[in-house]
């Protein structure tokens, strides 16, 4: 698959690279490429305002405190200015096209917008996109009228959670309670008690009423048994170049037990156009919305199996941003972030197909005022380990690395191979080259596990089995 031939041969590798963020998922990013010897900038979005769609005028303000944890992000680590004054300075350069923009999340619209017309490289979201993401009425529209084998679970919506607990008082199904505001915590119980697991989403409801009533809230089917995998493809000018697979454990305990996280481990791998599970991640409506789309465009589908009775169900959409883990996962497998964006942008696939890349991620279990995240607690690592290692709640203090307390996690760190036990093996070498007093993550067994049936291994074996896509690595 090829892109822009014109747009790849302006590509001068050599770039300077600006990085937008309002709560730092792609900061990370910009820290290793600065590891990697590129000029970077980061571009941070100061007001919650400026990331708050339509959909979402009810969100609740972000506190003081929240905010001066949040812009201090990466400080003494990373030059960083405000959104729009980077904006002014990729604009007014000589040669826009020595710049990549990196948006980080599709809530940055607004400020992709500023840049799209500008001749710089880079992914630029739109409000549509970020729309597909959190509005998930829409997103099942969506996959009602086009993907033919995909269903969607039943589903009611809700704003206020008296009406929730009326409709599970009479229910004796199971359900899922997503909220339609981006950053609302989706709960799974881990019941299967109708009366148990109506408990669970009732206790959610109650503790954070901000959260879920906001922009509202769906109650949705639970799926038996289910197994998940998710594909996404990466396009250039409307031009597919890449397919790839991520299979991740969210839940935060080994086992896929305790509470959703953003993503506590993954293995990624690329996979074929032309594979089944391509076929039925992307129908020909996603490259009509990719045309549609300049620069770097993402779609992916999280796809839900009922491991008995084979039926293939629908989970969500990230349009037009990266996941994260996936994103650095991805970026170990192309052989680092610089290596990806311009292997992306110079119309190449970044994902060797015989290899596979693995991540874990590394939380901070201790609170501290006001139940926050503990900040100023000391992060250490051995040299050698940059390059696997993505931080992500850390500040420089004092020559030192410590926690902001913005945020639970205190790094990612990744690991590549020719088979999935390597990748793990690597990627748990670097969490053993991490000092952090306390840390809780979930070790290289849980992700070599077979021993419960959402495991990342049962899951690759048993979309092999349907045959899902073809693999040009080993398991073991």
């Amino acid at each position: 698959m090829r892109g822009n031939p014109s747009l790849g041969r302006r590509w001068r590798g050599a770039v300077k690279y600006a990085v937008f963020s309002f709560d730092g998922y792609g900061l990370p990013i910009a820290w290793q490429l600065q590891w990697e010897g590129h000029d970077v900038v980061v571009g941070q979005v100061e007001a919650q305002d400026d990331v708050i769609s339509a959909l979402e005028v009810n969100v609740p303000p972000e506190s003081d405190e929240a905010r001066s944890r949040r812009l201090s992000l990466f400080d003494g680590l990373l030059e960083k200015l405000p959104a729009a004054k980077l904006i002014e300075r990729v604009k007014k350069s000589k040669d826009a096209a020595e710049w990549f923009s990196f948006f980080d999340l599709n809530h940055l619209f607004r400020q992709a917008a500023e840049l799209r017309e500008s001749g710089c490289h880079g992914n630029f979201p739109t409000e549509e996109d970020h729309r597909y993401e959190i509005d998930r009425n829409l997103a099942k529209e969506f996959v009602q009228s086009h993907y033919p084998d995909v269903r969607v679970a039943p589903k009611c919506g809700f704003r206020k959670m008296a009406e929730a607990r009326k409709f599970l008082e009479a229910s004796d199904e199971l359900w899922v309670l997503k909220g339609l505001a981006e950053d609302a915590r989706t709960v799974l119980p881990d019941v299967d008690d109708p009366e148990l697991a109506r408990g669970q989403i009732l206790d959610a409801l109650r503790q954070n009423p901000d959260e879920y009533e906001s922009a509202g809230f769906l109650l949705e089917l639970r799926i038996p048994h289910v197994l998940e995998l998710t594909p996404q493809r990466v396009y250039l000018d409307g031009v597919a170049i890449a397919n790839f697979m991520t299979v991740e454990n969210k839940p935060m305990g080994a086992g896929n037990v305790g509470p959703m996280t953003d993503c506590a481990q993954d293995v990624g791998f690329a996979i074929d156009g032309d594979d089944k599970i391509s076929r039925l991640a992307f129908p020909p409506i996603v490259d009509e919305i990719a045309r549609q789309r300049k620069g770097l465009f993402y779609w992916d589908a999280s796809l839900l199996l009922d491991g008995r009775s084979g039926k293939l169900y629908f989970g969500e959409f990230c349009a037009n941003r990266p996941g994260y883990n996936s994103l650095f996962t991805e970026m170990t497998l192309a052989g680092g972030a610089a290596k990806y964006f311009e292997c992306a942008v110079g119309n190449r696939c970044p994902y060797p197909p015989a290899r596979v890349a693995a991540s874990i991620r590394v939380f901070n279990p201790h609170l501290g005022d006001e139940g926050r995240p503990l900040a100023g607690a000391r992060l250490e690592y051995k040299a050698g380990a940059e390059g696997d290692l993505w931080p992500i709640d850390v500040r420089k203090d004092r020559g030192r690395l410590v926690t902001a307390g913005y945020k639970d996690t205190v790094a990612v760190v990744t690991g590549v191979g020719h088979s999935v036990t390597e990748a793990a093996t690597r990627a748990q070498r670097r969490v053993d080259e991490l000092s952090f007093e306390g840390a809780y993550y979930r070790p290289k067994f849980d992700l070599l596990s077979r021993e419960y049936p959402t495991s990342i291994l049962n899951r690759i074996e048993y979309g092999l089995r349907r045959g899902f896509y073809r693999l040009g690595f080993g398991l073991t």
